[in-house]
């Protein structure tokens, strides 16, 4: 039996809903398998801004391993995400399909990134990264043109990569599509923006060449999509 206590700030009529929420339970019920955790305290919640649901919870965990070695508990909740590199070929060369967001947790105004998302509305991995294409590079996609990188990879044996052990629970599921277009086509798909002001989201497309958006990325899961693609080329012995 778990122990819960909750900071002062968070109201009572609150705690049924954030322990009841999706994100806290998919992270009990991984964590609860390889821990035995005797109490959960929650210092902090965040929710949507349109509907009363948690978006991120600030957890501090009392765990053992089980041979009773007490382990690090900390934990910042916020569930699983995707991300998806956009690879588009025009005239024998290859682009890179990405957005530009402020990024406030690492001072960027315009963090450069593959489009990506969190699972807020679906626990289907595939739909929201269809979703996700649509909304943030404007890509229409169907589900057999994603290429699944972490399949390839894992080989079914991870959902995906951590993108902070240390603190996060998050595992990103990383996936590629390739697309080939005109000239015209590429030119129509950079400089777009897109405003969702319900999450105070403000982006805007760029479509630059491969090789150079490469050197520009300092967003992780930009890089080990890129890394995880270039090893499924070579498995497909294709070569640049």
């Amino acid at each position: 039996m778990i122990e819960y206590t909750f900071a002062a700030e968070i109201a009572e009529e609150d705690k049924p809903v954030i322990l009841e929420s999706k994100i806290y339970k998919q992270w009990l019920e991984a964590s609860e398998k390889k821990f035995n955790i005797t109490k959960v305290h929650f210092a902090s919640v965040d929710y949507f801004s349109k509907r009363h649901e948690p978006l991120f919870i600030k957890l501090n965990a009392t765990a053992f391993l089980p041979d009773g070695k007490p382990v690090h508990g900390i934990v910042l909740v916020r569930g699983h995400a995707v991300g998806v590199l956009v690879v588009l070929h025009c005239e024998g060369k290859r682009y890179l399909l990405l957005v530009r967001q402020p990024r406030f947790a690492i001072s960027e105004t315009a963090s450069l990134e593959i489009p990506a998302g969190i699972l807020d509305w679906s626990g289907d991995f595939r739909k929201v990264a269809l979703s996700e294409l649509e909304e943030e590079a404007q890509i229409k996609a169907k589900d057999s043109e994603l290429i699944d990188l972490m399949d390839f990879w894992y080989k079914g044996s991870s959902e995906g990569f951590a993108g902070s052990c240390g603190l996060l629970d998050e595992r990103i599921r990383l996936y590629a599509i390739e697309r080939s277009v005109t000239r015209e086509e590429l030119e129509a798909m950079d400089g777009k923006n897109q405003t969702y002001t319900d999450e105070n989201e403000w982006i805007r497309t760029e479509v630059l060449p491969y090789e150079e958006a490469a050197h520009k990325f300092i967003d992780g899961k930009n890089l080990i999509a890129l890394f995880l693609y270039e090893r499924w080329l070579e498995a497909q012995k294709v070569y640049y």
